[in-house]
């Protein structure tokens, strides 16, 4: 099977995708903006403003040229809305924050927008999926039917270790570059962007700090915008954590997440990303925000859900961690409903359903 992959080639989990269904002997095309120098991607231009999503006749030149049996377009409002006028099956992954953020954030022209966006793509998809059911229940609500065919489950992909003479030479990097040592971490691996709640985190790591935990603190700046890490850099002593101010690649994100003892992960809209999942699957204790997604995580698998960010509250959960009752020794891996096998077998599914419809 051919299959268009449309995403940002920036993003891990688009990485991980095209890998992992090239290893599983498919036809993987990726296309994604500002992917100009890189080799295993077509690049659809650099991305100035939203209109660089209304480039439909590029899709459908691409379309032409590959011929795939399925189109699988990432985010309902950025490449889905590229896909609106090409004829192949189109399987469509709701990211939480196109479904449940972009059409109720901005002014009222924006809302509305964003909305007309959402029903017009959820109305072309041939499949969708995503994480989380709250998701799949609001996209429903914008487009009555799309629940339907919607199929619901974690697709994020485990990372791969690197043999013992590359991990140790990632640490060595590491340690080199962002005096990164020892082992027993507390990673805040979700970025720094506005909906990621980095005012929180900062809450959370003066907490810490002022309770002399003496974890190293670990914070992925990801894909934020530099007005969002200013504004948390003013809330914190950044000479007294470790800020990683690039993105990582699978090796780094192992190394750090294997050596990890807490990770935080607290959106404020989301529906089960690889920061919750993947850190875990190395043995570290997630600490999650009060979100639908996550409380159905929890009802599975071990975890501590943060109900506010209260000064009690957070010292309580200061403690925690001292005390050894957060932390990895704790911890239950997560069930193999997260490994590759078990995502793979549900993508090809939603593939298979997508590719059976009538054009």
């Amino acid at each position: 099977m051919k299959v268009l992959v449309l995403g940002p080639i920036s993003s891990p989990i688009i990485r991980r995708l095209q890998s992992s269904l090239t290893n599983e002997g498919f036809n993987v095309v990726v296309a994604s903006h500002n992917a100009k120098h890189v080799e295993s991607a077509i690049d659809l231009g650099e991305l100035k403003s939203f209109w660089g999503y209304l480039n439909f006749i590029k899709i459908r030149k691409l379309i032409k040229k590959y011929k795939p049996d399925i189109v699988h377009a990432h985010g309902l409002n950025h490449y889905g809305l590229l896909c609106l006028f090409q004829s192949r099956p189109l399987v469509v992954a709701l990211w939480g924050s196109d479904v449940l953020l972009a059409p109720t954030s901005g002014n009222i022209f924006k809302k509305y927008v964003f909305k007309f966006i959402n029903k017009l793509v959820l109305r072309k998809s041939t499949r969708l999926h995503t994480s989380a059911l709250y998701v799949a229940e609001e996209a429903n609500k914008q487009c009555p039917g799309a629940l339907e065919k919607t199929d619901i489950f974690y697709w994020g992909f485990p990372l791969n270790r690197p043999n013992d003479l590359a991990l140790a030479e990632v640490g060595r990097k590491l340690e080199e570059e962002f005096s990164l040592c020892g082992n027993g971490y507390i990673v805040f691996p979700r970025g720094l962007a506005g909906v990621y709640n980095p005012e929180a985190a900062a809450k959370i790591i003066n907490t810490m700090l002022a309770e002399n935990i003496k974890n190293q603190i670990v914070v992925l700046q990801g894909f934020a915008a530099s007005n969002d890490v200013d504004r948390f850099l003013q809330c914190v002593d950044v000479s007294k954590i470790r800020l990683i101010d690039r993105l990582l690649d699978e090796g780094e994100l192992y190394y750090i997440y294997e050596k990890s003892d807490v990770h935080f992960s607290i959106p404020l809209s989301d529906s089960l990303g690889g920061g919750v999942v993947e850190p875990s699957l190395l043995g570290s204790f997630p600490v999650l925000s009060d979100l639908p997604s996550y409380k159905d995580y929890l009802s599975q698998n071990k975890g501590y859900m943060l109900l506010d960010y209260d000064k009690s509250t957070l010292f309580e959960l200061a403690h925690k961690i001292k005390s050894g009752e957060i932390g990895k020794s704790s911890l239950n891996v997560p069930t193999l409903k997260y490994g590759l096998r078990s995502v793979l077998s549900k993508l090809k599914l939603t593939y298979a359903l997508a590719a059976s419809e009538k054009h």
